[in-house]
C-alpha cells in the first residue's frame, strides 16, 4: 500500500454498509478563519470574527452519536437533545420531546463520508505517511481548486492538507485532521462499530 493509486483504490472500494459512531468534532475557530483566508469567504474571514460564521470565540467540541444503514437508506443522529431520523424518504427532526416529520436536514454527514470516501479520491491527492497501530495515516492535499468541494465539508474546508486515518482492510475513514500550514484547525475522532446489526427501533418515528 505505497502508491497514491493503491490508496485511491482502497478508499474507492470501501464497502461497509452499517455502522455506529460516537463522534467528537473539535475545532479552533480562529485557526479556521486562517484556513479560509484565501477561499470564497476570504473577506469575511479576514475580519477575524468567528461569530460571523456561527462559531464561538474559543476552541470547542461538538459531540454526536450516529447510526447509518446504507443498504436500507436509514440514518439516526443525536446531537445532545436534538434528534434526526431518516427511514428511506421519511424524515423527522427536532428535540427528543418534540419531533416534527418531513425534515430535510441531512443526517450522519460525517459517517456517510467515512463509510463511502469515494468522492474524496476525486478531490484529493493521497500519499501514505506511515502505518500506526494497524491503521494507515494518509496525507491528503486538495487537487486543483477542490479545497472547498462539498465532499470535504465533514473534514474541514480550506485546509492546506488533511491527515486521514484509514482502515487498511475495509478502506473506511476512522478519523481526520485538517491543517492550516502547521496548525490544526479541525480534528474529528470517533469510537466506531462497523458492520453491526442495527435495531429497527433506532429508525422508527420518534414517539
Amino acid at each position: 500500500m505505497t502508491t497514491s493509486g493503491d490508496l485511491a483504490a482502497l478508499l474507492g472500494g470501501a464497502s461497509v454498509v452499517r455502522a455506529h459512531a460516537d463522534i467528537r468534532d473539535w475545532a479552533d475557530p480562529h485557526a479556521t478563519l486562517a484556513a479560509w483566508s484565501t477561499g470564497p469567504w476570504a473577506a469575511e474571514a479576514a475580519a477575524g470574527d468567528p461569530g460571523a460564521f456561527g462559531m464561538p470565540n474559543a476552541p470547542y467540541t461538538d459531540e454526536t452519536r450516529q447510526w447509518l444503514d446504507l443498504n436500507r437508506d436509514r440514518a439516526r443522529e443525536e446531537r445532545g437533545s436534538y434528534l434526526i431520523v431518516k427511514d428511506g424518504p421519511r424524515w423527522w427532526s427536532g428535540t427528543n420531546s418534540g419531533t416534527e416529520p418531513e425534515s430535510t436536514v441531512e443526517a450522519c454527514a460525517t459517517l456517510r463520508v467515512w463509510l463511502r470516501p469515494q468522492a474524496l479520491t476525486r478531490a484529493l491527492d493521497l500519499s501514505l505517511e506511515r502505518e500506526e497501530r494497524s491503521r494507515l495515516i494518509v496525507r491528503a492535499v486538495a487537487r486543483g481548486d477542490n479545497a472547498y468541494a462539498p465532499a470535504l465539508a465533514p473534514l474541514g474546508w480550506g485546509a492546506s492538507h488533511w491527515e486521514l486515518v484509514v482502515d487498511p482492510v475495509r478502506g473506511v475513514l476512522l478519523g481526520t485532521t485538517a491543517y492550516a500550514g502547521d496548525t490544526v484547525f479541525r480534528r474529528v475522532e470517533a469510537d466506531m462499530d462497523l458492520d453491526v446489526d442495527l435495531a429497527d427501533s433506532l429508525f422508527a418515528p420518534p414517539g
